[in-house]
Parts: structure tokens; sequence; C-alpha cells
């Protein structure tokens, strides 16, 4: 008899189960599937065999109200089964899922604007329960509203005593069995993403590794290993898709990856975000099926010609790490990733913060988490402040290449100035009066210039590194968006220019 409760919150979880004799051929096949309706609307549903012979069906109700579902299959009645659920109204602070929003941007389900502050958190769901438990702390004192995650980590990254690394089974000989799945896996991970949930946080997995030597799958396994793996976790709201890390190219043959990208399209009821990750020369990026663009760069600056030749959100997910390894792209200064997560954003993309600083026990923040051990966090949890009174949706301006700037047109603009020590500079905000606000990216203070200017100005500059310097439309004498106290000092004088 199929096992479910009657009511459900919108966005979150809603589960069929179905207690059944034990069978490890059910990873193959769970033979179990519901249909969901809500008046004209249809959603199709795989389930999946969790073990200990339990078959599940999940579902994520996206509006509320009645809700009905049929379910079938081999071990249901020969008419399946029929039932009702309602779902009743989110949380308060629940959004939904994050689509694409205004073509290169983001926004949850009901609207609400996203703008993504990620960090890698490559293999910090397999450690011990302390270092998870740390973990989550550590994020909720940062900024970070995304963690970037693997579904297949080296085993190295494994925690002390931790034995669920592996979403596979281990058959003979302590080897993995890529025909059976790992349920205490699944379950550790799935703990891991309610709670990042909980905190306002995305789970972005990557479902195949970058070094196919570490699991050979055969394409029969592999497809169901992701209709494994989506089946039974599409119903949780934050979960973004990333088909695979690329690294500069792969041998495999494009359609390798768009079968696999059509697989979790057919299993993803609630499609969630999705694409593939790599350098820039490594994907044909305006494939139709990725919903944004992922890419491994050092140059931050392509964000802003990937958006005009895409029309797609750019995420830099991997552009270097702040520490101190062999490797450049493990070596950069602090000062020089909050660089490239401004001059990104700047640009009109988003970049990812990474962190290979090693702490105590041999670990890394971007590897197994716990603790961050740097510098640049902090600066990244300030532009996101400052960001949090902007207009939605800005958008890089191209007529301004001798600085980065996004702006709304007419409302609002915020200028990085990065590498370059400027001591001034020429503005043309035509439309109305404006305030001006000198920001230190690094020492994160902003400083409110004791004037309003309009039409074609020239504000002078500090001549440092790393500097911005945002524009708010003025009106009715106040200021559009707001501005913290004690974050405000008047300093340079301004001069006028033409």
């Amino acid at each position: 008899m199929l096992q479910f409760e009657d009511t459900v919150k919108c966005w979150d979880v809603f589960e069929l189960r179905l207690p059944i004799a034990p069978d490890d051929a059910l990873y193959a096949d769970a033979g179990l599937r519901a249909v969901f309706e809500r008046g004209m609307r249809q959603l199709h549903a795989d389930g999946f065999y969790d073990g200990n012979g339990s078959l599940i069906v999940r579902f994520m109700p996206d509006e509320e109200g009645e809700w009905s579902f049929h379910a079938d299959g081999p071990s249901l009645p020969v008419d399946g089964m029929k039932g009702e659920f309602l779902c009743l109204p989110a949380d308060p602070g629940v959004h939904g899922p994050v689509r694409v929003a205004d073509a290169t941007h983001f926004a949850y389900a009901d609207g609400t604007a996203y703008t993504p502050f990620g960090t890698e958190l490559s293999a910090w769901h397999i450690q011990n329960g302390a270092s998870r438990a740390k973990t989550i702390r550590t994020l909720q004192a940062s900024a970070f509203n995304k963690a970037r995650m693997s579904l297949m980590p080296n085993v190295e990254y494994t925690g002390s005593g931790e034995s669920n690394f592996s979403p596979f089974a281990f058959g003979e000989g302590g080897k993995l069995d890529f025909d059976r799945y790992n349920p205490a896996y699944f379950a550790r991970l799935e703990e891991c993403l309610q709670v990042l949930a909980q905190h306002g946080i995305e789970a972005e997995l990557t479902l195949l590794p970058a070094n196919e030597a570490d699991v050979q799958l055969t394409p029969v396994q592999e497809e169901r290993y992701i209709r494994y793996v989506v089946s039974r976790l599409a119903a949780y709201r934050n979960v973004w898709w990333t088909i695979a890390d690329l690294g500069d190219g792969t041998l495999r043959r494009d359609k390798y990856w768009r079968c696999a990208c059509r697989t979790v399209r057919e299993c993803d009821y609630g499609q969630h975000l999705l694409t593939v990750h790599g350098a820039p020369a490594a994907y044909d990026w305006g494939a139709p099926w990725l919903t944004h663009i992922s890419l491994r760069h050092e140059e931050v600056t392509i964000a802003s010609t990937f958006t005009l030749q895409y029309e797609k959100p750019v995420m830099i997910d991997h552009c270097g790490y702040e520490g101190t390894g062999p490797g450049k792209e493990n070596a950069l200064t602090p000062e020089e990733l909050v660089c490239r997560i401004w001059e990104g954003m700047a640009r009109g993309g988003y970049v990812t913060h990474g962190e290979s600083l090693v702490g105590s026990g041999g670990t890394c923040w971007s590897i197994h988490g716990g603790e961050l051990q740097g510098e640049s966090w902090p600066r990244i949890a300030y532009l996101r402040k400052l960001l949090s009174d902007a207009p939605d949706f800005l958008s890089y301006n191209r007529m301004r290449h001798d600085v980065s700037t996004i702006e709304r047109q007419g409302e609002y603009a915020l200028s990085y100035f990065g590498a370059h020590r400027c001591t001034s500079r020429l503005f043309a905000m035509p439309g109305g009066e404006f305030a001006a606000d000198l920001i230190d990216t690094w020492n994160m203070k902003l400083e409110r210039l004791d004037q309003t200017f309009q039409e074609r100005f020239v504000i002078k500059l500090p001549g440092k590194l790393y500097y911005a310097l945002r524009l708010q439309k003025v009106s009715g004498g106040l200021v559009t968006g707001t501005i913290a106290e004690e974050d405000t000092e008047p300093l340079l004088a301004v001069g006028d220019g033409d």
C-alpha cells in the first residue's frame, strides 16, 4: 500500500513510499512512476529504489491547492493507485527553485531576483558530522548563497572515519559496483541539501567527474545513474544540475553530453537549471538545452563577451583559488580573487569563490569545507551587501569600455576600476540628479561625496587600486536606495568637466 502525507507546502518534497520485498535489481529500473495533476497540468515523476525494500516517488508541487496523482508499476494493482493531497502556502522566505530571468539573470520561481554568490565545496558532504556542522556554521556567517558540489568526489577527499563517499555500492573485493547504488550516501547528500535549503543556499551538483578514469561507466550505466540521481533529487527546490566538468576539453563527442542533458530533462519535471562546466573552447555554449554558461577561465572579462554572444547568464565557476599552492590557479592573492569577482560582476557575469589554503588537519575549504582561512570572503559579503540595495537585473554597459560598469539606465550605475589607479573620470548620467558614493572595495569603506551631479561631470578619484563608484538617482531630495550611516564619510572634492 502506498504511504504518503495528505499535505505538503509549496516547493517542498512530497513523497510516495511503497514497501516491497528487497531486490537490488530494482536499482536499474524501479518500475514505479506517477502522474501528478492539477487542473489541466500533468507532471510525470519516475520512482527509484531506496534499498531495504522501499520504492519511492518524489514530487515538488509548485502551486497551492488540491493535487491528484495516479501511480502505476508492477508492484501495484493492474489499474495502479490514485490519491490526492493538498499543497499549502510556502513558508516565509521560500521562493521556489531558481530560473533564468530577463535572458542573462536569475530569479526564483515566485519572481524574486536571485544574484549568485557562489563558493566551491566539492566534497564537504562526505566529511564527518563535526566537519559538516562547521561548514554550515561558516556558510551562515558568510554571504555565499550557492555551493558547487561533486556527486563523485575523489576517494582521498573523504572525511576521517567516513565510508559513504560514493553514490555507488561496494561489490566484491571492495570495488565499486556501477549497477547498484548506495542509499546511505544519498541519505547523507539529501540531509545536506535540506540544510542548505534552510539557509537559502543553492546546491549545484556536478553529476560526472572531471577525470573519467576514476569512474568508468558504460553508456547504459551512465544513463541509469543519471536517471536515478535526477529521479531521486529533482524534488529538492535548491538543486542545479551540471552534467560534467570538462576541464580544458574532452575526448568524448558532443553527442554524449547531449544525450546526458536529454536524460536529465526527461526525468526532471521541475526543470531545474542545467549546464556543463569547462573552458571557453570546451563546448558549444549556445546549445539550447543549457540554461546558462559555466566557465573555467582566469580572465573574467570574458563574461561580457559570452553574455552578448549567447544571451544567457554567464557564470565563471572557476577563475582560480585564493591560496599558496604550487600551481598558479591555486595561488591567487585575496586581492586578486576579490578583483576578479568584482570585475566579472561589473561585466554582467557571476564569479564563484574558491579557496585552497590548508587549515588544521590538512583540509581546505573548496574541497572539505570546514572553516574559511582566507581574506577574500568578507569582501565578497561586502559586495553582496552593496548589491542588496541595487535595482534588479543590472546590465553591463558596453558604451563604457574604459571601465566595467553595470547599470539600469537613468537610475543606477556601478563602475569598477579594479587594477586601474584612476585619478578622475568623466561620467554622463542624463535624466536627473545623482548622488555619488566612492567605494574602497578592499577596505570595505563607502564615502558619500558631498554634492549631487547632473548630465556630464568629472569626479576626482583617489588613484588607488580596487576602487568602485556608485551613482544613484536622487528623487525628491532623497537617494533611491539606502546606505549605512556608519559606512559613510564625505571625502573627495569634485570638479566640473565636459
